[in-house]
């Protein structure tokens, strides 16, 4: 593994880790909403992708949160929005050469559809539990907005109130992942579970059909992070499947 940075969204580091050999088509591994690089299950699935011959980028988005410790900066949180995941995806890409493949979980998946609609050096995408939707509705959305200049998301994990700022309300109104999807040239596999406590299947429905020449896997029973957690306390019988399809797509596109 090799630990590098480059400059992302509003000059802040873009914090990374490399598995696998450095001449090998590159892997951005993208997490989700309130996660990070190191988070569970992350270290464990680029270790596979390296595994099938492929060099896997895991990081953290520059604004996630993440500083030192477990969201230690949480004023930075605040000021993450989906344009500034765009923003470090492509400085990301700039720093790697070749073909790019992408892996996203959750809201990490919607960032790399709408990333790879529109760049050409991506040549395969592969979601787990990915969003369909830049939109967050939440009650009383408006006034807490107007009243706090954030609204708070807990985490169950942390025991943190999470707070998501106006401008990412206001981006994520504007794009939209179902035209992203419609454009997207590159193949495009879809993992989520039927358990799902926190994106329903629905969301994978959503984009087979804004996406038909998706492939998609339904895994029975499993959650969100279909059975991993932080600390990782290994893998199970769901991420292994989720893993293993994942692998042969990038390898079938990536080589």
């Amino acid at each position: 593994m090799q630990q590098f940075e480059v400059s992302g969204s509003g000059g802040r580091p873009v914090r990374a880790v490399s598995h696998g050999d450095e001449s090998a088509p590159a892997v951005l591994v993208a997490h989700g909403f309130k996660g990070f690089k190191d988070w569970g299950m992350f270290p464990w699935l680029a270790d596979r992708i390296a595994d099938a011959g492929l060099r896997a980028i895991r990081f953290d988005f520059s604004h996630n949160g993440v500083e030192e410790s477990d969201f230690d900066r949480l004023d930075l949180f605040m000021l993450d929005t989906p344009a500034r995941h765009q923003e470090d995806l492509r400085a990301l890409a700039d720093a790697v050469s070749g073909p790019l493949g992408l892996v996203g979980h959750s809201r990490g998946g919607g960032d790399a559809i709408l990333f790879a609609a529109d760049e050409p050096r991506v040549e395969c995408v592969a979601t787990l539990a990915s969003v369909a939707t830049t939109h967050v509705d939440v009650p009383d959305r408006e006034q807490v907005l107007r009243e706090k200049g954030y609204y708070p998301f807990p985490n169950a994990r942390t025991k943190q109130l999470m707070p998501v700022g106006r401008a990412a309300f206001d981006e994520g109104d504007a794009l939209s992942i179902e035209e992203a999807a419609k454009r997207l040239a590159c193949p495009l596999l879809l993992v989520h579970g039927s358990a799902d406590e926190s994106v329903p299947m629905t969301a994978m429905h959503d984009l087979a059909t804004w996406q038909p020449a998706a492939e998609t896997l339904e895994i029975a029973g499993a959650g969100h992070t279909f059975g991993a957690v932080h600390p990782f306390a290994g893998p199970t019988p769901h991420l292994e499947e989720a893993a293993e399809r994942i692998t042969d797509s990038l390898k079938a596109s990536l080589g």
